[in-house]
């Protein structure tokens, strides 16, 4: 028997004082939760907007070091859209979140997407639910957040750095083939 199974056992046999213990867990988890989107509701812009900058950073440098920039990202606010059925994700459509988008010097490098990164921030709680890196690879937070995979030290492979290929086509011969 897991572990899980055996608390929810022992809550069962256990009488009132278990069930008044499981309770109080419970709502403990619950006021934390409340009390963090509490909190990053009251921040005034500036200090958001630190949160979300300094957020996307750690992010990125976990995520996708190789798509890191020292510049100055901008941030937009957005409306979520999908039309994955997952609960998971299809119960967030038309919330909205914080875009912070970080640009980069196309005379340098190459990307597939005029960004090195983008992180999406839930605007009513101030948590990541996704990062994408230049090459279109990224990483989602719906169906374990990110502060779980701070927590349970989740091994998350980062996203490895790629520029396109260049295309440049050599014209060998331009006279018509008679």
């Amino acid at each position: 028997m897991n572990m899980p199974n055996v608390l929810i056992e022992s809550i069962k046999k256990g009488g009132l004082f278990m069930r008044a213990l499981y309770l109080l867990i419970c709502t403990m988890f619950c006021i934390n939760a409340m009390a963090q989107q509490a909190n990053f509701e009251a921040l005034n812009s500036s200090e958001k907007e630190k949160h979300l900058i300094s957020l996307s950073n750690d992010i990125i440098k976990l995520l996708g070091p190789g798509y890191y920039r020292e510049v100055t990202p901008t941030i937009t606010e957005e409306k979520f859209e999908s039309s994955d059925k997952r609960s998971e994700i299809s119960r967030n459509i038309g919330r909205t979140y914080y875009e912070v988008t970080y640009g980069y010097d196309n005379s340098k490098e190459s990307l597939d997407f005029p960004f090195s990164a983008k992180v999406s921030i839930w605007k009513d709680t101030g948590e990541p639910f996704e990062v994408i890196f230049g090459n279109g690879y990224g990483r989602n937070f719906f169906f374990i957040t990110y502060d779980e995979v701070l927590k349970r030290k989740v091994i998350m492979e980062p996203v490895p750095y790629q520029q396109i290929k260049s295309q440049k086509t050599k014209i060998i011969n331009e006279t018509p083939i008679k």
